[in-house]
Parts: structure tokens; C-alpha cells; sequence
């Protein structure tokens, strides 16, 4: 494998995250009121659009030194939707369907929360707006499940298990 610089000795690459993931949206004001007033995360000043390149805003989730999740308004946008297997799995919560992908380039945004309290709490705030999600899973050290924002993609809350070893 060869080194991208010379000027920087490969092992001194410190990287710190993920900066933020970019996503588009046909409709950026109802992708906000759902990651700001239903998830409780911060909106960022939304950019005006230029050349070509819609409206855009950047969501943050806590207090993190990333900048979150960047939409970018796009009437036509053609955005891959997984809701009617997530209604199934939440049917049939062992259904094989759980550990397949699904067709697409992003299968899930994952997203921390300190506690079951938490994601109890949000859980129940989705299912009062109707929203789509998963049981419960536990995946060893994490509890998680997924539910779909207003634009379809799938996101997941995870947390710590209450589970040792």
C-alpha cells in the first residue's frame, strides 16, 4: 500500500470522527421540524442556494465538536425508502429481514443516547407522531432500534447495555 504524502509520515495521521455526513432532502423545512422538534437536536443557520446547489443546513445531535448531519434541498431528489420493511419488522420483530441490507449506498445513521431512560422516552415521543421503528434489539454492549425520519432514511438509536461481560 503506498503512502498518500511524503510530508506526513503516515502513522501521524490523527483523525478525530466524522466531520459530518451529507444527505439531501426535498423538503428541508419538514427535515428540520422533524430532527429539531421531534429528536430535540440543534439546526445550524440554513444556507441559501447556489449554483445548482439547493438550500442546506447542518443538524447537530449534542454537544459534539462534529457538525452532525448536512441536508441539502433537492426537489427531485430520489431518496431510497425502507419503510415497508421496517413496518415489517416490527411485526415480526425475528424476521431474517433484520440482517440483510437493504438496496442503496446508506444503510443507517446511527445515533449515541446515555441512557434507556432516553431512548425510551424518544421511542415513545415516535410512536406518538406514527413514526416507523424496529423492536428493541441488544447487540452485546449496545441496545438499539431503528425508525425512519420524514425523508424515509433510516436512523438508529443506540445506547449502552445494562448487560455485563
Amino acid at each position: 500500500m503506498s503512502r498518500p504524502s511524503e510530508n506526513i509520515a503516515y502513522e501521524e495521521l490523527q483523525w478525530q470522527g466524522i466531520h459530518h455526513i451529507a444527505l439531501v432532502t426535498r423538503d428541508l423545512e419538514a427535515t428540520l421540524d422533524f430532527y429539531v422538534n421531534l429528536l430535540g437536536m440543534q439546526a445550524g443557520e440554513i444556507f441559501p442556494a447556489v449554483k445548482g446547489r439547493g438550500r442546506h443546513c447542518f443538524v447537530k445531535p449534542g454537544d459534539t465538536k462534529t457538525w452532525g448531519v448536512h441536508f441539502f434541498e433537492y426537489k427531485e431528489a430520489q431518496i431510497f425508502q425502507s419503510v415497508e420493511t421496517l413496518k415489517r419488522l416490527s411485526k415480526e420483530p425475528i424476521s431474517e429481514d433484520l440482517y440483510r441490507f437493504l438496496p442503496g449506498a446508506l444503510q443507517h445513521i446511527a445515533f449515541a443516547l446515555p441512557s434507556e431512560d432516553n431512548a425510551l422516552a424518544l421511542r415513545d415521543n415516535l410512536r406518538l407522531h406514527g413514526v416507523v421503528m424496529t423492536d428493541i434489539y441488544n447487540l452485546g454492549s449496545i441496545r438499539n432500534y431503528i425508525f425512519i425520519d420524514n425523508n424515509g432514511i433510516q436512523l438508529e438509536a443506540a445506547w449502552p447495555s445494562n448487560q455485563t461481560g
